[in-house]
């Protein structure tokens, strides 16, 4: 294999494409590809990991050794669960809504565009009185200020083993949350609350800096000098109107909202789930750090298969199999156990649940940035995964408070408990097969449009 290779990419040969001709784009060395893979690596073990452990903080918050919420939720008759898992996917959702506004900057900083005006002084003013501690934003739009800029370029570097590039990337979010879970757990019990998160922001402050700076910038930014007569050298960051309303667009972003509704609110409620089963709180925090780790070896191995057999057809499969997974194992979990034997089949079936939903789910977050790049192209691919993961942030914060609210009091109380997560169950395995079906009509469309192919 050579040590580099150049990629010709014209949109005159992407009927999908409905823009100018595509610049020739510089090669790629080895190098740079190692550099994509472990800083994106690294920015998604520091973000999207943090998120996928907000279940430590829930069930730590509902306990009552808790030192940072007054009054304590513990000793409330009706404790918000609702609320607190609202909390949580407010980060994990601003992390991926985020990117609305960060991925149009980002190229216009590359790209030297970053003029100062009158117009854009007054925004950033206004931009920056909304940046306050009291408004509840900071951690998750810091989050996506530091997941987007590594992120977004990374499909540009790749192209026969796309699926699995992005795969290892992003099983960065499964190692963080599995490291996480147990630093964030030992911290918890040790230190409290408050010393916790700002050790972690110490830990983000020092491992994020490297991570930064080692970014590499995205190829049509580098392809500006060599060739300066191409019209519109930069990547598109917005989405045009005629790619808005094409079937593959909206199937694709109702299948991430729905997705992400689904998707994060098992991850939720694992710890809580474990303690109602009758196990103990750490035991919890380890199943939810055995769900990242299955999450992560899951999204590099259906990358790899996604290359071979088609990411389409894999993303769909995969999605399929975390849906039925939910209306079986789950649900059988909540049927059969019995608080006279907690240690029955009602935990049996909750062990299988967590491996066979983690490595199922694990696929659609593997395979989508590889699905978004061979639906519309790499060219549109910033601006459609700006848009898709900013609805996918909107259905991170609409699923779990959902379940949540469904739940009711009765979390994390025991057996008497269980029973009401069978409408969380429902509600959550809808939501899935819901996205599934969303899923098998973008592979519909896109055949339609381009033809059918058997590996797609």
């Amino acid at each position: 294999m050579s040590e580099t290779q150049t990629i010709q990419l014209r949109n005159g040969h992407d009927p999908q494409s409905d823009e100018s001709p595509m610049p020739i784009l510089p090669p790629i060395s080895r190098k740079k590809q190692a550099a994509v893979l472990f800083s994106a690596f690294g920015s998604l073990a520091l973000t999207i990991g943090y998120n996928q452990c907000f279940g430590i903080f829930q069930e730590y918050y509902l306990s009552d050794d808790q030192d940072v919420l007054i009054p304590s939720p513990a000793s409330q008759s009706s404790p918000p669960t609702a609320l607190l898992a609202f909390v949580g996917t407010l980060c994990y959702g601003l992390t991926w809504a985020g990117g609305i506004l960060v991925n149009p900057i980002i190229p216009r900083i590359e790209h030297g565009k970053w003029d100062a005006t009158p117009s854009t002084r007054l925004w950033r003013r206004r931009a920056l009185r909304l940046l306050r501690p009291r408004t509840g934003f900071l951690a998750g739009m810091g989050m996506s200020l530091l997941y987007f800029p590594v992120l977004a370029p990374a499909p540009e570097y790749f192209t026969k083993h796309r699926a699995t590039a992005m795969g290892f990337i992003l099983a960065g979010g499964g190692a963080g949350g599995l490291l996480l879970t147990f630093l964030l757990r030992a911290l918890l019990t040790t230190l409290g609350g408050r010393w916790t998160l700002r050790v972690y922001a110490l830990l983000n402050l020092v491992l994020g800096l490297p991570i930064a700076y080692s970014v590499p910038p995205s190829r049509f930014s580098l392809s500006t000098s060599s060739h300066a007569s191409i019209d519109h050298p930069r990547r598109n960051t917005h989405v045009s109107r005629a790619l808005a309303v094409r079937s593959t667009f909206i199937l694709s972003s109702i299948a991430a909202f729905l997705q992400a509704a689904g998707a994060q609110l098992p991850l939720s409620f694992i710890p809580s789930y474990s303690v109602g089963l009758g196990l103990s709180a750490s035991k919890g925090a380890n199943f939810l750090a055995a769900a990242n780790a299955i999450n992560a070896v899951s999204r590099i191995f259906t990358g790899y298969i996604g290359d071979r057999v088609g990411r389409q057809n894999t993303l769909i499969i995969t999605l399929l199999f975390a849906a039925v997974s939910v209306f079986t194992f789950w649900l059988g979990s909540i049927l059969t156990f019995s608080p006279s034997h907690p240690s029955g089949s009602g935990q049996a079936l909750w062990y299988a649940f967590i491996a066979f939903y983690s490595s199922s789910i694990g696929g659609y977050y593997g395979l989508f940035p590889a699905f978004i790049a061979d639906v519309f192209g790499i060219r549109q691919y910033a601006a459609v995964n700006a848009f898709v993961l900013f609805v996918r942030g909107l259905g991170t914060m609409f699923g779990s408070p959902v379940g949540g609210q469904l739940l009711g009091s009765h979390g994390g109380k025991g057996g008497a408990g269980i029973a009401e997560y069978e409408r969380v169950v429902y509600w959550d395995g809808a939501l899935l097969m819901a996205a599934t079906v969303c899923c098998v009509g973008v592979r519909w469309a896109d055949a339609k449009g381009k033809g059918w192919r058997w590996v797609a």
